[in-house]
C-alpha cells in the first residue's frame, strides 16, 4: 500500500470519528440517491407510459403500405420475438337491401389488437363492454354510423363485394381508430379469413396493408431502427395522432424538469459542503507541512481521500436511490394503473458517475487549493488567503455545464438551463442585497434579541447575501415543486377540461345548417358552432405542377397524395396562434389568400407570398400564402391545415362540421339527432379522449412523486447552508458566554437571525419562483399563468419557520459548547 493511500484511509477513519466529513458524505449520498431514484423511476415510468401509449395505436409499432407487405419484412418482424398481428383496411360500398353506404372495411387477423381493447354494444349508443377476440368468420361488427346509414337491426345481413356478413354487434371503439378527418367513413370490421372471398383487394384496390408489432423494448429496438423496404411506413404511438404526440411531449418536458432540478440542487449541496471541507483542511495542511509533508504527497493523499469518500458515499446513495424508487414504484403500482418494467442499471451507473463528477468538480479544486496554505498558518490563522479563486469558479462552472450536458444530451437545452440558472441566482443575489439594506435601519427599533440578529445580518452583509442566496436556492426549489404541482400541472390538465368537445358532427349540408342549430338550441346547446369545410388537392406551387415526385421526403410524398380539409373564416379560434404574417379579418373577404398551419410549412417549405394552386373537384384555384398559424390539435375542436377568407371558394360544393360536449347521461340526444337528420354523421371521440386523459393523469401522478426527490435535494441544500456557519456560531457563542451573556439570550438572538435569514430567503425565492413559473408556462409549456401574490407570503412565512426550525436543531449543540474548548 502506498503511503498516500494509507494516509487517505487513516484520515477517512479519523474524519468519520470527528464528523468532519459527515456532511460532505451526506450531501454526496443524497445527490446520488436523488439522481439515481429520479433516473431509475423516470426511466421505468417513461418505458411504461410508452408501452401504454401503444393502446392508442393498437400496438407498439405499425408497418404500413399501399401494397402487400414484402415477405422479407414479415420474416424480420416475426423473428424479432415481438407479438404480431395484421389488418387490411380499404373503402368499399356496403349494402343492406336497397340501402347503401361507403364504409371503411377493416379485415383483422387473430390477436388484433395487440394493445388496448375493442368495445362492443348491443345497440347504437348503448352500454359498451370490452371484448376479446375478433369477429367470427361470416360475421361482422359495424359502428353506430353504419347502423345509422344502413338502418341496421341486430342479425341483419350486409353485402360487401361478393360476400355477405351477419351484423352481430355495434363496434363502439377500437384503439387505433383515427380521431381526425382522414378516416371519416363508417367502419365495418370483418375476419381476415373472409377477405379473399370479398374480391375487393384485387389490382387497383385502395387498400392499406398493416403489420402490427408489440413486445419488450429489446425486441422492438431493432424494428425501430431497421431500414424499411420502399413504400413501407413505420408508425410509433407518438406519430399516430397529434394530441397523443402533444401529451407525450408535454410529459417528457415535466419529467426533464424534475431531473434537471434534482441535478442542480444536488450539485449546489455538494458545492456548499465541499467549500466548507476545503476551508477546514487549511489548518491540517499547514500542520502537515510543518511536519515535513510535501506538496505532491498532500495532493495525492487528499485526492485519494476524495475518491474513497466518493466511492463510499456514491455506493450508499445508489443503494438508497434503488430502494427509494422501488418503494415508490410499489406504492404507485395501483395508483398509476400501469405495470412498471424492472429497473435497468444504466440510470444507476449514470447517477454514480455524475456524483463522482460533482465531487471532483466542486470538492477537488478547494481541497487541492488548500495545498498552497503556508506553514505560517499554524501560528497565524489568517494566513493562506481565500479559497474562492478564479480556478475554483472555473472548475465549478465547467462541472455544472458537464452535468447539464450529460443529463440532457442536448447542448442547446443545457445552455438554456445554465443561462436560466445564472439569471435566477443573479436575481436572488440582487433581491437579497436590497432587502438586507432595507433591514439595516430597523435594528435600532426592535428588542435586544432581534437587534442582535439584525446586527449580525448588517455587520456581515456580504456573507449574509451569500447565505440568503444559498437558502433562497433551496427554498426556490421547494416553492417551484409547489408551483409545478398546484399551478403548472393543473393548468396542463385544464387544457382538457371536463366540457371538452367529445362529439363531432360531419356531413352537414348547407341547407341544414339553420335547422340543425335550432335543434341544438332547443336542447340547451345554443352556442354550438358549425364550420364550413371543403376538400382540395394541391396541384401547383408558385406556378409549377406539384406531385409526390416533387419532394424527396417520403413523409411529404405520402402527405401530398391526399386531399386537404380546408375552411374559411374572418376570425381565428383561440386554439390557433398566428406565427407570421397578418390575419385578414373582415377586410379579407373575397381576397385570394390562404393561411397555412406550421406542419404544412415544414412539409412544403412554404414562405409568405408563395402561390398555392388547389384543385376543388376539377376546379383549380390559385391562392397566395398570407400568414402562418400554429394549431393546438389537443383542443379536440375542428381545426384545419388551410384557411381562406370567406367568398373565395363560395361556389365550391362543401359541407359543415361542428363539435360539442355531450354528457354520458344525455346520450339519448344522439338518437333524436339521427332520427331528425339521418344524413348527419356523428363521430364519437369520447373513448379517445379518455385515453389522452389517462396518459395525462398517469404522468401528473408520476411527476408529483418524482418531485419529492427534488424536494429532498432542496432540503439538503438548506441543511448545508445552515451547517456551513456552524463553526462561526460556535466561536461567537463561546465569546458571548465568556463576556457574561446567558444561553437563553444568545439562543433568542441566533434564532431571530435565522428567522430573518429565512424571511429574506423565502421572500426572494418566492419572487424568483413566480418569474420562473411564468417563464416555464409561457415559453415551455404554452399554458396560461397569472400572478400569485399569495405565493410571496407563503414563501416568506415558510422560509422563516423552516430555517428557524433547522437552525434551532443546529444550535442545540452549539449552546452546549464550553468556552474553553473554542477559546482555549
Amino acid at each position: 500500500m502506498s503511503p498516500a493511500l494509507g494516509f487517505a484511509l487513516r484520515r477517512l477513519r479519523r474524519g468519520w470519528k470527528s464528523g468532519e466529513l459527515l456532511i460532505l458524505t451526506l450531501a454526496l449520498a443524497v445527490a446520488v440517491a436523488a439522481l439515481s431514484a429520479v433516473g431509475l423511476f423516470t426511466d421505468r415510468v417513461r418505458s411504461a407510459i410508452d408501452s401504454q401509449t401503444g393502446d392508442t395505436l393498437g400496438a407498439d409499432l405499425l408497418f404500413s403500405s399501399r401494397n402487400p407487405l414484402p415477405d422479407t419484412l414479415l420474416q424480420r418482424v416475426a423473428g424479432s420475438g415481438a407479438r404480431t398481428s395484421s389488418f387490411v383496411q380499404f373503402p368499399s360500398v356496403v349494402l343492406n337491401g336497397e340501402a347503401t353506404a361507403l364504409a371503411s372495411i377493416k379485415a383483422v387477423a387473430a390477436g388484433y389488437p395487440l394493445r388496448g381493447q375493442l368495445r362492443l354494444s348491443e345497440l347504437p349508443f348503448g352500454p359498451a363492454r370490452p371484448v376479446e377476440g375478433i369477429p367470427a368468420p361470416g360475421e361482422a361488427w359495424a359502428d353506430a354510423r353504419l347502423w345509422q346509414e344502413l338502418g341496421l337491426q341486430p342479425g341483419a345481413s350486409v353485402q360487401a363485394g361478393s360476400s355477405h356478413f351477419r351484423i352481430v354487434a355495434v363496434l363502439e371503439s377500437e384503439p387505433d381508430r383515427g380521431n381526425g378527418f382522414s378516416d371519416l367513413a363508417p367502419r365495418l370490421m370483418i375476419n381476415h379469413a373472409d377477405l379473399a372471398a370479398t374480391g375487393l383487394t384485387g389490382p387497383g384496390a385502395r387498400a392499406q396493408y398493416t403489420l402490427m408489432a408489440a413486445g419488450e423494448a429489446r425486441a422492438l429496438e431493432p424494428l425501430r431502427t431497421m431500414t424499411l423496404p420502399a413504400g413501407v411506413r413505420r408508425i410509433a404511438p407518438q406519430d399516430a395522432r397529434p394530441e397523443i404526440r402533444n401529451a407525450l411531449g408535454r410529459a417528457g418536458q415535466f419529467l426533464d424538469i424534475a431531473v434537471l432540478a434534482a441535478t442542480l440542487l444536488a450539485a449546489a449541496a455538494v458545492a456548499l459542503c465541499a467549500h466548507q471541507h476545503g476551508a477546514k483542511l487549511r489548518d491540517e495542511v499547514a500542520l502537515l507541512k510543518c511536519l515535513g509533508a510535501g506538496r505532491a504527497f498532500l495532493g495525492r493523499a487528499l485526492l485519494l481521500n476524495l475518491l474513497l469518500l466518493g466511492a463510499a458515499g456514491g455506493l450508499a446513495g445508489a443503494l438508497l436511490g434503488l430502494a427509494a424508487q422501488e418503494v415508490v414504484a410499489r406504492l404507485l403500482a395501483e395508483l398509476l394503473q400501469i405495470a412498471l418494467p424492472p429497473p435497468s442499471l444504466q440510470p444507476l451507473l449514470l447517477a454514480w458517475g455524475l456524483g463522482l463528477l460533482m465531487l471532483l468538480g466542486f470538492a477537488a479544486p478547494p481541497v487541492l487549493q488548500a495545498r498552497a496554505v503556508p506553514p505560517l498558518r499554524v501560528f497565524q490563522r489568517n494566513a493562506g488567503g481565500s479559497l474562492l479563486t478564479g480556478a475554483i469558479w472555473l472548475a465549478a462552472g465547467a462541472t455544472v455545464v458537464a452535468l447539464l450536458w450529460l443529463q440532457t444530451g442536448d447542448p442547446k437545452l443545457a445552455a438554456a438551463v445554465l443561462v436560466g440558472a445564472a439569471i435566477a441566482l443573479g436575481l436572488l443575489a440582487l433581491l437579497a442585497w436590497l432587502l438586507v439594506l432595507a433591514l439595516s435601519p430597523l435594528k435600532r427599533a426592535v428588542g435586544s434579541s432581534w437587534r442582535f440578529g439584525l446586527g449580525n445580518i448588517a455587520r456581515r452583509r456580504g456573507a449574509t447575501v451569500a447565505q440568503v442566496v444559498a437558502l433562497g436556492l433551496a427554498l426556490l426549489a421547494l416553492l417551484l415543486v409547489s408551483v409545478v404541482r398546484q399551478d403548472l400541472l393543473a393548468s396542463w390538465q385544464g387544457k382538457l377540461p371536463p366540457d371538452t368537445p367529445n362529439q363531432f358532427l360531419i356531413n352537414i349540408q348547407p341547407a341544414q345548417r339553420d335547422a340543425l342549430q335550432q335543434f341544438f338550441a332547443e336542447r340547451g346547446y345554443a352556442d354550438i358552432q358549425l364550420w364550413p369545410m371543403a376538400r382540395a388537392r394541391l396541384t401547383g406551387l408558385n406556378g409549377k405542377p406539384v406531385t409526390a415526385d416533387s419532394f424527396s421526403d417520403p413523409e411529404t410524398q405520402r402527405w401530398i397524395n391526399r386531399d386537404f380539409n380546408l375552411s374559411w373564416s374572418t376570425t381565428l379560434n383561440d386554439d390557433n396562434q398566428l406565427l407570421e404574417g397578418d390575419w385578414w379579418g373582415e377586410a379579407g373577404r373575397g381576397k385570394p389568400w390562404i393561411s397555412a398551419e406550421d406542419y404544412a410549412i415544414e412539409r412544403l417549405g412554404l414562405k409568405l407570398g408563395d402561390r398555392m394552386t388547389l384543385d376543388f373537384a376539377g376546379t383549380p384555384v390559385e391562392l397566395t400564402v398570407r400568414n402562418f398559424r400554429k394549431v393546438d390539435w389537443g383542443s379536440f375542436r375542428p381545426n384545419f391545415f388551410l384557411l381562406v377568407p370567406p367568398g373565395v371558394i363560395s361556389d365550391v360544393n362543401g359541407q359543415y362540421i361542428g363539435s360539442f360536449h355531450l354528457p354520458a347521461e344525455r346520450r339519448a340526444l344522439l338518437r333524436e339527432l339521427v332520427a331528425q337528420f339521418p344524413n348527419v354523421t356523428v363521430l364519437d371521440i369520447d373513448a379517445a379522449m379518455k385515453q389522452v386523459r389517462g396518459i395525462v393523469d398517469r404522468v401528473v401522478r408520476a411527476v408529483e412523486f418524482i418531485f419529492l426527490f427534488t424536494l429532498l435535494a432542496g432540503l439538503t441544500v438548506l441543511l448545508a447552508a445552515i451547517e456551513g456557519t456552524r463553526a462561526e456560531r460556535v466561536r461567537e457563542t463561546a465569546l458571548l458566554r465568556t463576556l457574561g451573556a446567558r444561553s437563553g439570550t444568545i439562543a433568542k438572538g441566533l434564532l431571530s437571525e435565522y428567522a430573518l435569514l429565512g424571511l429574506l430567503a423565502g421572500l426572494v425565492a418566492a419572487i424568483v419562483a413566480q418569474g420562473v413559473a411564468w417563464a416555464l408556462a409561457a415559453r415551455v409549456f404554452e399554458i396560461p399563468y397569472g400572478l400569485r401574490p399569495a405565493l410571496w407570503g407563503i414563501g416568506a412565512g415558510a422560509g422563516m419557520l423552516l430555517v428557524a426550525g433547522m437552525g434551532w436543531l443546529s444550535l442545540r449543540g452549539v449552546l452546549r459548547t464550553p468556552p474553553r474548548q473554542v477559546l482555549g
